[in-house]
């Protein structure tokens, strides 16, 4: 093939390669003397062999070279041609078109998006806005040449809604056309009798199938003021594959009751085909806690270790011996590998400081086997012990949502979230896709965690092969053919240092390769502890069973939810979008010419105009009037509930909230709440004579000392009158 330019040889081959899924880099540039170019390659990404000396380094970087032999020789004749001379397509790894958005080649930004990039950062707009205008306006991350960190921006300002209806109808109207899209977009809207929305719970397609995958720990928590109902915000979170947060449904909630839990909790198992999660975090809360054994009684259930250890300060400050008493309570918390352990520190504790009649802690060690690490680190949590996974689902909507928002607006912002979501775990798919993690040593069973986990997980995998050089392993006994071992390790502070030593019993069985360690890491994780690996090179074990390679951890696992894409995404115009996109680009081009003089001016002027003459004459240029359809709601009453999934003749905007079951001091408040309370605060404070009224008048104060009156403007209220 031959082509007139570089670039159009560049351009070709960039088309084939995105087409195909792979990136483009050039190679092997030839020049003669004059300096004209007479041979080059263009070769794929993965050319060549990473030359990274990461065996003796602790903290490799991940390397996309693979030695892929792909790629075309392009020779300059004399005449200036560009001729392909030899093409190898042939590549020796995998190929992956949908995420091609990804490959450095094919990140571009035209003048148009750059000049308006100038404009919203002149007029105030934050650059994470900026970013996430365009994505909105183009219909999609996948539809955007660049990233976050190409433009360094990330997300837009939430879309300026026309609400002509009433909220609740605005929301119920979403929904609704949410369903059109997919029929699989689950909500439910709870009114009272009155017709007046109540409770709200919506999950789309997406989160609903990767429930399959990922529903085995669930965390859930409403610690956050939403909107002008102050109606909280009730997440449903999960883990993926790469340890990212997923939204798996919410609910917006007027009350704080066990019967509200109740009805939240049973509509989301009812929109999960009425499978349990098997683990459960939520706060300290009794209406959740009690509405949790109701709805999932056959889930582990356990309390945010955080949120209880915060209140020691509050509940404990007061004694004498306080900080004693603390250092202890941490240490009978975090410090216990066994159950007994925590029991005799814990009780000692108790009858050293007369805490018998603490009621606080009393409370506490009845329910215990909610949230003490030795009593639930044998289930399965994917690593939680917090629920900071929803906390920093509600970090995202900080600084957007106020007490103003409406609820049709907190719904776009969820939207908004998801999608972000979405493109995060594209991203981290294609980093462990592409990508692999160099190994910090010569095990085998290191390959095979390398091969098998995403990056995320085979680094965490690492820290621990690393901190296996500081434990020490004695023979304890052996039983027929279980063996038992004493790993001594250390146990770090706050700060990185070793601060005690500590004794983990491992048990190995050489028939079956069966191996477990005390402190329940993999039980607790689904990563194999240091202590495990140490026992299994003193064992020369080549190669660790599969099931220890956890399948919710793996990289090498297609899971539906991947090829469903969000209903928020709007299929009828994001056609349209990626046209208008463009022809902005073009008249912008077109705009920089035009206003260079007078005479291009008017030329260009009359050109639009004649254009856009000759396509309003076109007999389809007006589009297709559509007819509204009204719908009459259909509803179901049970127990006072009732719930819609059409849109009703009349719904009622919720009442404001009333929290219940917490202090409303556990409310976190948005920036936007934040700066708007402290205003109200200034403005209050005011003279002290200040009667209420505020009066204009005249002032004449005489400054006799200076031999000159002075009039002043005074705007105020006084009780007493200046002399």
């Amino acid at each position: 093939m031959a082509f007139s330019s570089e670039k159009e040889v560049y351009n070709f081959f960039i088309s084939y390669a995105k087409k195909k899924g792979f990136g483009v880099t050039k190679k092997s540039v030839k020049k003669v003397d004059d300096g004209q170019l007479k041979y080059y390659s263009l070769t794929c990404s993965k050319f060549g062999k990473s030359r990274s000396n990461a065996k003796r380094s602790f903290n490799p970087k991940p390397s996309s070279k693979t030695g892929c032999k792909a790629k075309i020789n392009v020779m300059v004749n004399d005449e200036g041609s560009f001729i392909i001379s030899r093409a190898n397509l042939e590549h020796n790894h995998g190929l992956s078109p949908s995420k091609s958005q990804f490959f450095r080649c094919n990140k571009a930004m035209d003048s148009h998006v750059k000049k308006r990039l100038e404009v919203n950062d002149e007029a105030g707009i934050s650059l994470s806005k900026n970013f996430q205008s365009l994505v909105v306006e183009a219909g999609g991350y996948e539809n955007l040449p660049f990233t976050e960190r190409d433009c360094r921006n990330y997300i837009a300002k939430a879309r300026k809604l026309r609400l002509g209806a009433g909220d609740a109808e605005a929301l119920c109207d979403y929904f609704f056309r949410m369903q059109q899209r997919n029929p699989s977009f689950f909500y439910i809207i709870d009114m009272d009798e009155e017709g007046r929305l109540r409770n709200v719970f919506w999950a789309d397609p997406r989160s609903i199938v990767a429930y399959e995958s990922f529903g085995d720990v669930i965390s859930f928590d409403t610690t956050y003021l939403t909107n002008r109902y102050n109606m909280p915000f009730a997440p449903f979170v999960g883990v993926n594959q790469h340890g990212q947060t997923m939204l798996l449904g919410c609910g917006l909630l007027s009350n704080e009751d066990i019967k509200t839990y109740i009805w939240l909790f049973s509509s989301w198992l009812n929109c999960m085909s009425g499978h349990y999660p098997k683990a459960i975090i939520t706060d300290q809360c009794k209406a959740i806690k009690a509405a949790v054994a109701e709805v999932f009684p056959h889930s582990r259930h356990r309390f945010c270790l955080w949120h209880i250890m915060r209140k020691i300060p509050k509940k404990l400050g007061g004694l004498a011996k306080y900080k004693e008493v603390k250092k202890i309570l941490k240490s009978a918390v975090y410090e216990s590998v066994k159950v007994y352990e925590f029991e005799q520190t814990w009780g000692k504790m108790i009858k050293d400081f007369n805490l018998e009649r603490n009621e606080w802690l009393n409370s506490l060690y009845d329910v215990r086997s909610y949230w003490v690490p030795a009593y639930i680190k044998n289930t399965f949590w994917a690593g939680m012990s917090t629920t900071q996974r929803s906390e920093s689902v509600n970090a995202f909507f900080d600084g957007y949502v106020g007490a103003q928002t409406s609820l049709k607006q907190f719904v776009e912002q969820y939207d908004n979230a998801l999608k972000s979501k979405i493109e995060n775990e594209n991203k981290a798919d294609f980093a462990s896709y592409n990508s692999s993690i160099p190994m910090i040593t010569r095990f085998f069973f290191e390959k095979q965690f390398q091969e098998a986990y995403t990056n995320e997980n085979f680094k965490m995998f690492q820290e621990e092969i690393q901190d296996m050089m500081y434990c020490n392993l004695d023979f304890d006994s052996v039983d027929g053919s279980i063996s038992k071992f004493r790993v001594k390790d250390y146990f770090r502070g706050k700060d990185g240092r070793f601060k005690q030593q500590v004794v983990y019993d491992v048990c190995f069985n050489e028939v079956e390769c069966d191996i477990k360690c005390s402190c329940c890491m993999f039980e607790f994780k689904g990563i194999l502890c240091r202590h495990v690996v140490k026992v299994l090179i003193e064992k020369n074990v080549k190669e660790v069973p599969h099931r220890y390679i956890l399948d919710r951890w793996r990289k090498d696992i297609k899971r539906r939810h991947t090829f469903i894409k969000s209903c928020c995404d709007d299929f009828d115009s994001s056609e349209k979008k990626l046209r208008y996109t463009k022809l902005c680009s073009k008249f912008y081009k077109v705009a920089v010419v035009g206003v260079e003089s007078k005479e291009n001016y008017e030329f260009l002027l009359n050109c639009i105009d004649d254009a856009l003459d000759r396509i309003m004459k076109r007999p389809n240029s007006k589009g297709i009037d559509l007819n509204h359809v009204s719908m009459e709601p259909r509803m179901e009453t049970n127990e006072g509930h009732q719930e819609i999934s059409t849109i009703p003749a009349r719904l009622l905007s919720p009442l404001k909230a009333r929290a219940k079951g917490r202090p409303p001091s556990k409310r976190k408040q948005s920036t936007i709440e934040k700066i708007v309370e402290k205003k109200k605060r200034s403005k209050k404070k005011v003279n002290p004579n200040y009667n209420g009224v505020i009066n204009d008048f005249d002032l004449n104060l005489d400054l006799s000392q200076r031999g000159e009156v002075q009039h002043f403007n005074c705007y105020g209220g006084f009780k007493e009158t200046l002399v």
